[in-house]
Order: C-alpha cells, then structure tokens, then sequence
C-alpha cells in the first residue's frame, strides 16, 4: 500500500521536518522523494492498517495524505478513453468521444494529469526505497542525455495528453494532443502542445480544477506494477485493446494514482465503472 502525501503545501524545512516526525524518517530522505506541488510516496508499507494509521499520523500533522493500492494503477475497470473534442460551459463539460458525446457536470471534475505519453520499449521502473531511488525529482544531466539517446534510436515515440479524471466514474478522458479537435475551441496553433495547455489552462481557470505536472518526476513511478491484461468499456463504447506499443503503462498508472488520491482526500471514494 502507497501512503501518498500532496500538495498543496510550502515544501519549507519546518514542513520537512514535521513531515520527518509524523512519518518517523530522515527529512533527508524526504526531500529527495516528496515536491510539494505533486503527489509522492512517502512510505510503502505491506499492511492496510499500518499504511492507514501513518496516513492519519500525516493528516494530523497538517497533510494532505492517503492511502492508495498501488494495484489502482494498473486496474482493467478504470480505462483512459480519448476525446475527440469538447465543449465547456459554466456547469458542464461535454465530451465527444467516437461514438457519443457524454455530459459532465463541472462539479464532477477532480484532477487534470498533463504530461507526455511515451510509446514503445521502456526498461523497467525500479521499485528500491532507498533514497537513491527518487532523485529524479529534478532530471540530472545523465537523465536528459538518457531521453536524447532513446529518441535518436527510435525506442520510443512521445505525445503530449491530458487525463481529466472525476468523481463518481471510474473511467478517465484522455485528451491526445495529436487527434483532438483544438479548432471546435477556437485554437489555430501550429502547437498541438502548446494547444493543449491553453485547454489545461482553461479548465483550471474556468472550472477550478487542480492540473498536475508529476509524471515524469514523482516518486510514485518507482512503485508502478506491469500494464493491465484487459480493459472495461465506457457506457456506449466497445471492448477496446490498445496494441502493444501503442500506450504507456507508467503514465497510464501514475494517472490513475493520482486520481484515486484526489478523490479519496475529497471525499469521493468507490467511484462507478
């Protein structure tokens, strides 16, 4: 079980430090697999109850902290499904997927996961819990040469997406930067990135929802299990298997992550297929 700290909080030493006494670790440590602005592992622990008697020693401390199976990242009845495009008034999100369009009540939104989804070979994420493990919360120089050299060999492709995720379903939308239809929103970019963070931006403005920005960096990635055998579809949508090479299992699965622990720390819990 993942005991999961996130933000908001100041990342100040005096945080580390209660943080450090809470959890009965080296603030040391802390630093190096916790930011302030993403969710993060602050222990991993084999027994439910343990995980959720440290969970409530951190929210007594004055954090926002929960726990989540990491199984959640890999769970077949909570499937990514992309949009085609979208449309956004004062109470409600309507997505178009290939089939149908679905209506969302704005209320309903919980996280927005902005990142790069990664296709083709990846080794392995290693799961030690020394503090050696999380010291890509800031990519080292070894780091970036690292991703260079991949994509020079042609190891992998790469795309900008954006999951927003809610409270009551199970299922997340998947915004591909590369098939959405930024124009239906009045976007003309030549940047399918740059497109997609205007959309990011708005539904952070407008709607209030949180964005976040940790999957390349969180510790969480260092706990992530294998990809899902299969997949549930969404009212209205068939079975859908993607081909191999054609997702991210660690993007994937840290998504989920961090849409478990918004719900769980806003009081949503159980959410539907």
């Amino acid at each position: 079980m993942l005991v999961l700290v996130g933000p908001p909080w100041a990342g100040t030493d005096e945080d580390y430090a209660r943080l450090a006494r809470a959890a009965g670790l080296v603030a040391y440590d802390l630093r190096a697999r916790l930011n302030p602005h993403s969710w993060g592992v602050v222990r991993a622990l084999a027994e439910a109850s343990q995980a959720e008697a440290l969970a409530g020693q951190l929210s007594a401390a004055g954090f926002r902290a929960c726990v989540v199976d990491p199984r959640v990242g890999v769970d077949p009845a909570r499937p990514l499904v992309t949009v085609r495009g979208l449309e956004l008034t004062d109470e409600q999100l309507v997505l178009h997927l290939s089939e149908r369009s679905i209506p969302v009540p704005t209320r309903g939104l919980v996280v927005v996961v902005r990142g790069e989804v990664q296709l083709g070979s990846r080794s392995a994420p290693s799961r030690s819990s020394s503090s050696s493990a999380f010291r890509a919360v800031a990519p080292s120089a070894a780091d970036i040469q690292l991703f260079r050299e991949s994509v020079a060999s042609g190891q992998f492709d790469a795309y900008a997406a954006a999951d927003i995720h809610f409270a009551t379903v199970a299922w997340g939308a998947r915004i591909d930067a590369r098939a959405f239809d930024f124009s239906s929103l009045g976007l003309g970019s030549d940047s399918p990135a740059q497109n997609l963070d205007e959309v990011v931006e708005v539904l952070s403005g407008r709607v209030g929802v949180r964005v976040d920005r940790g999957g390349r960096t969180s510790s969480i990635l260092s706990y992530l299990s294998g990809p899902a055998r299969s997949a549930t579809p969404v009212p209205g949508q068939g079975l859908h298997r993607p081909p191999p090479g054609t997702t991210d299992e660690r993007f994937d699965a840290y998504s989920r992550i961090v849409a478990e622990a918004e719900r769980r720390t806003r009081g949503w819990s159980g959410a539907a297929g």
